[in-house]
């Protein structure tokens, strides 16, 4: 009973760790990308929207501001209208104190002259009805100027003052309607800044998502890769690993993993072409030829400058001879002796950075010559291996 239960238990965890392994794997780096681009294109789209609404309160915040402008302009040109005002009514004020002054001396005058006593005073002067008629006229005709006068400076000062109030009920609506756009303005101003505060997180957030899409399409590329990179791959393998980046080549959004699937994809289709020619050598070999040690196809690039071989040699270019060749030593053995058509023989003594697999340098005796060769596929053929010669 104890060892059914046990074997039970052991069956859960097995399939426990089998479902969980099972999840894990259904999770691809396909799915990855699919989400991480969903969320950038939805970040993309609020951006977006973001900088057109950002664009609109631009747009009102520069009309405001044009707003706020003429409300000073206007606020200036009443002030300087007050100001003219309140100098007209300065010296309408003056004109009317001097008025009133000259008619207080001309009433004085008058009651001097006994002009204003009394109308018996008037009648005993008067040497005839007629003169009586033209003194009474006189004095009521100067009393009457000098009302007239008053009022309507009196009626002017009025005008003044009311024009003044108006003018400055206008101003004080003008410097209401001002502290109203400013405020507006600080509010636009602040939902702006709030607007592109969240802008800068949501690139953030768009970085990290496009961090994640690269990362996951370096996943998709990585086993072609390194397909394409081992020395070790058959045909087969390799033609697999180039079906699978062009295949994968128009999913990719990263351009600089799009560039160096691409770049792969001319370095394994360049590579396929050398071993399909090797394997064909490789038979040719093995029907009868026994001419040489082995025979590749290579891709032959040169270079020049007097330095010093891996082997520690001096390069030389020698037509007649022997010349200088850099090799990949896991293809090529260093010491060995090697014929190449439109080169001639040489001796691989020589290693290269870029020179890995398929590939080899030939020493030339300038850069003109160099540029002239440029690259090429050549056949090379092994001589012999260091020690046969």
């Amino acid at each position: 009973m104890l060892h059914k239960k046990l074997l039970a238990l052991s069956m859960s965890i097995v399939l426990l760790f089998s479902t969980s392994y099972i999840t894990y794997a259904i999770y691809s780096p396909q799915d990855a990308i699919k989400e991480s681009k969903a969320k950038f294109n939805q970040l993309s789209t609020k951006i977006l929207d973001m900088n057109v609404e950002i664009s609109s309160l631009n747009k009102a915040i520069d009309d405001l501001n044009e707003v706020i402008s003429e409300n000073i302009v206007s606020i200036e040109e009443n002030v300087k209208q007050i100001e003219v005002l309140e100098k007209e009514l300065s010296l309408l004020e003056k004109e009317i104190q001097e008025s009133q002054e000259i008619a207080d001396k001309r009433l004085r005058a008058m009651y001097k002259n006994s002009y204003n006593k009394s109308y018996l005073s008037l009648l005993l002067t008067s040497k005839n009805f007629s003169d009586l008629y033209e003194k009474v006229e006189a004095t009521e005709r100067i009393a009457a100027m000098d009302r007239e006068l008053l009022e309507n400076l009196g009626a002017k000062k009025e005008e003044l003052n009311n024009n003044l109030a108006s003018l400055d009920q206008k101003r004080q609506q003008l410097i209401d309607l001002k502290n109203t756009n400013v405020s507006n303005l600080q509010n636009l101003n602040d939902k702006k800044a709030s607007l592109e505060k969240l802008i800068v997180q949501l690139d953030e957030e768009k970085k990290l998502a496009a961090a994640m899409i690269e990362e996951n399409e370096n996943k998709l590329i990585a086993h072609s890769i390194s397909v394409i990179d081992s020395q070790g791959s058959s045909i087969e393998g390799m033609k697999g690993a180039i079906s699978t980046l062009k295949s994968l080549i128009p999913q990719i959004s990263t351009a600089s993993v799009k560039k160096k699937a691409e770049e792969y994809l001319s370095t394994g289709n360049e590579k396929l072409t050398i071993m399909i020619l090797n394997s064909k050598n490789a038979e040719n070999n093995a029907g009868g030829n026994t001419t040489y040690k082995a025979t590749y196809t290579m891709v032959a690039t040169a270079y020049a400058g007097h330095t010093i071989t891996a082997m520690g040699l001096k390069p030389v270019r020698d037509p007649d001879g022997l010349s200088t060749i850099a090799v990949d030593p896991s293809v090529i053995p260093l010491g060995t002796k090697v014929y190449i058509p439109g080169y001639g023989y040489a001796i691989a003594s020589d290693t290269g950075g870029a020179i890995k697999g398929y590939k080899i340098d030939l020493f030339l005796n300038s850069n003109a010559e160099c540029y002239k060769w440029g690259r090429r596929t050549v056949t090379l053929h092994v001589v012999a291996y260091p020690g046969e010669w």
